[in-house]
């Protein structure tokens, strides 16, 4: 009330002065946006446009707060923050002697490029989420006989994490997944000889081991693994970083924990969701398997950073409110996330993509944090 009054003081002393000028005012300056073009819109190879965060509806101010708080140290181990919104690069920093060039391990977002190239198989007919895998991958047939009901899974209940195959990972001291990352025999064989603990499709198990047999159901079905994701994900939406952990018995991609990437092509893998499948006027993956993806399959199997999460295919769903279960697109954000702080975070309500790269636990869970409490209430415009 008080400023209030001062300001109309002001305003009626230049009225009978007829002679001020430029009077002080507390309102925020006002900026120009820029155009809501960003469904039509998609980066160069090489390349992506910027723009002020204020010009696309951001508070600016609050954004690099959080870019400084992250630099000086708030949130040790992060590596990188970048922020596209409207398709318009707002924020990109880099943290820990890191470059928008290095490329690092991104753990378990790995499992959600997976699901990408899975879709992929499956929109060109090669799979179906009803395949078998025994069947898929004969070889693998004789460890039926300890327990029928290895018959009975399916690629999709590998997607799902729902396999009843109890490949634990806590504590990771003498697990399985210890036992493949120091093994060098056959990976696929080692994740699925574990003996079962539910029958396939009932029962929520987060499954590392899983994942890597869906990149052998998607070679064995596709025949050259890394050409075809060359081919048909990478190089069509300017991907150039990847690189792959693969096994020695074999060359099996790791795709549960082994990609390596960039900060700026995981945002492509991000904005390449955000934009139903499509780029640059090329369907990469279908909306109908992004649909089915991050339709919400496993309800609250866990929580990331201290929110409720939901859980789709080989990718994380949380609540846009942040409390109430995840529902239609616009209600809920789909992330992809890796131990040591590697997420991609896609908001389509807000047209947001956010990707932060990390390299230790020290924080583990605050990106989540600080999506909810900075970068979420940083928006203020459409």
């Amino acid at each position: 009330m008080y400023q209030l009054t001062l300001v109309s003081r002001g305003v009626l002393l230049c009225a009978a002065l007829f002679a001020c000028r430029d009077a002080p005012t507390s309102r925020p300056a006002e900026v120009e946006q820029l155009p809501r073009d960003g469904a039509a819109y998609f980066p160069t190879s090489t390349s992506w446009r910027g723009g002020d965060a204020n010009a696309v509806g951001m508070q600016a101010s609050r954004l690099n707060a959080l870019s400084e708080a992250i630099n000086g140290g708030s949130y040790p181990g992060l590596n990188s923050l970048v922020i596209v919104r409207h398709g318009y690069m707002v924020t990109e920093r880099y943290f820990n002697g890191t470059s928008a060039a290095t490329a690092q391990s991104v753990f378990s977002v790995t499992k959600s490029v997976a699901s990408l190239l899975a879709g992929i198989a499956i929109d060109k007919g090669l799979l179906t989420t009803n395949a078998r895998v025994l069947g898929v991958l004969p070889e693998y047939q004789s460890l039926a006989n300890a327990d029928a009901r290895k018959a009975e899974i399916t690629l999709g209940h590998l997607l799902e994490m729902r396999s009843g195959i109890n490949f634990y990972e806590t504590p990771y001291e003498g697990s399985p997944l210890q036992r493949l990352n120091t093994s060098r025999d056959d990976w696929a064989r080692i994740a699925l000889a574990e003996p079962m603990n539910a029958n396939p499709g009932t029962l929520w198990q987060y499954n590392t081991g899983g994942a890597i047999v869906v990149g052998a159901v998607i070679r064995r079905a596709v025949g050259d693994f890394y050409k075809f994701a060359r081919d048909n994900l990478f190089i069509p939406i300017g991907v150039t970083s990847q690189l792959w952990v693969y096994s020695p018995f074999d060359t099996l991609p790791n795709t549960g924990s082994g990609l390596r990437m960039n900060p700026l092509d995981l945002a492509r893998v991000g904005y390449l969701v955000l934009r139903r499948g499509r780029w640059n006027g090329t369907q990469i993956v279908s909306e109908a398997w992004l649909d089915a993806s991050m339709a919400r399959i496993t309800n609250r199997p866990s929580t990331l950073g201290g929110h409720v999460t939901d859980y789709g295919l080989l990718w994380w769903l949380m609540p846009l409110d942040g409390t109430s279960p995840s529902g239609g697109r616009d209600d809920t954000i789909w992330m992809a996330a890796g131990t040591f702080n590697n997420w991609i975070f896609i908001v389509p309500k807000h047209d947001l993509v956010v990707v932060v790269t990390g390299g230790d636990d020290r924080s583990f869970g605050a990106p989540v944090d600080f999506l909810y409490r900075e970068i979420l209430p940083a928006i203020v415009l459409p």
